[in-house]
């Protein structure tokens, strides 16, 4: 079950959050005649392409390709419906007694991206990186215990950014698309995300900017998933014997005897090696719906130019999740 619960989590490793510089439209931070003359005295960038006619224009671009390195962890609720367990070979059945409490997933990576200014009013870009992540998971009823599972993994994706100046303010639209591969899944996990901010440019002195931005983002994704995983990854054995007691006379108790003969015949397999304490050699097939507990969260971030090469940025993301993301950009010309 483990494994759906990461097809939840890692789609969010793909907005790597990014503030586009729109803030160029800021008639603040328009170039003077003079500025744009100079510019393009020695302007030669392919891209993005319609560069100069923005700059003569007296937009503010930025250089076009961007090297990015981003560190980012997260926090988030999962809610689980229509679960369906078996053994071995054996078709799955609807085990709907199975009642989940708090169930949460956390996940780290760091990433490298590179950005490319296609257009003054789109970017792109693709990543990859480094996956560290956890779930844990919490059962309440017919049995109680709680269940945790770490692993590691990659991550690959692209994504698009739109931007565009609202009088002395400016708005980005993102959205992404990743596949992510971790050490107990046997597929890739697949995901999409929209993120909108809207936020305000302001100029500190010289080259640098200052950038401050509130916006919100939305996760989506297949709510099935199937799959396997082995007994002994989602209950070890210490955390077995914490609900050995809870499992000694389960054949009496009334929900088991409101199971069909093929519920109770899994049920009998998995209790069976639970009080043997032989779960290493079980493999568990699941199927389940699964969806973020709250679909939206709210972002509050800042950017700074240091000059036109080296920027900083970090954002929060709260209200439905939590995160925090930090990431150093150099930007060549090309």
């Amino acid at each position: 079950m483990h494994r759906s619960f990461f097809r939840l989590a890692l789609p969010l490793l793909l907005t790597l959050p990014f503030a586009a510089r729109a803030g160029a439209q800021n008639p603040d931070l328009m170039l003077s005649q003079a500025e744009r003359d100079s510019i393009l005295k020695t302007y030669h960038n392919l891209f993005p392409i319609w560069g100069r006619k923005a700059i003569e224009r007296g937009f503010d671009l930025p250089k076009p390709l961007g090297l990015n390195v981003l560190g980012l962890t997260m926090k988030q609720g999962i809610d689980i419906t229509d679960l369906g367990l078996s053994t071995g070979s054996n078709p799955t059945v609807p085990i709907d007694v199975i009642q989940f409490g708090k169930n949460t997933t956390s996940v780290s990576t760091v990433s490298s991206r590179v950005d490319l200014w296609l257009f003054p009013f789109l970017n792109v870009y693709g990543f990859g990186g480094k996956v560290w992540a956890n779930t844990t998971v919490e059962l309440v009823d017919p049995v109680a215990f709680t269940s945790s599972v770490d692993q590691t993994g990659s991550t690959l994706g692209f994504g698009m950014t739109g931007a565009m100046g609202i009088k002395r303010n400016f708005l980005s639209v993102d959205v992404n698309w990743s596949w992510n591969k971790l050490e107990k899944l046997t597929e890739p996990v697949n995901g999409r995300i929209l993120s909108t901010r809207f936020g305000r440019t302001i100029k500190l002195g010289g080259k640098q900017r200052l950038a401050l931005w509130v916006g919100a983002m939305n996760q989506k994704f297949g709510r099935e998933t199937n799959g396997s995983i082995r007994l002994g990854d989602v209950v070890p054995p210490e955390t077995a014997d914490q609900i050995r007691d809870q499992l000694e006379n389960i054949d009496q108790s009334e929900w088991y005897q409101g199971l069909n003969p093929l519920q109770q015949a899994l049920v009998d397999q998995v209790v069976e090696k639970l009080l043997s304490g032989n779960t290493g050699d079980t493999t568990i097939n699941y199927q389940l719906n699964k969806a973020p507990s709250t679909p939206w969260n709210m972002l509050l971030g800042g950017n700074i130019d240091l000059n036109k090469r080296w920027s900083l940025r970090a954002e929060a993301g709260l209200i439905g999740r939590t995160s925090v993301l930090v990431s150093a950009v150099y930007r060549l010309d090309l």
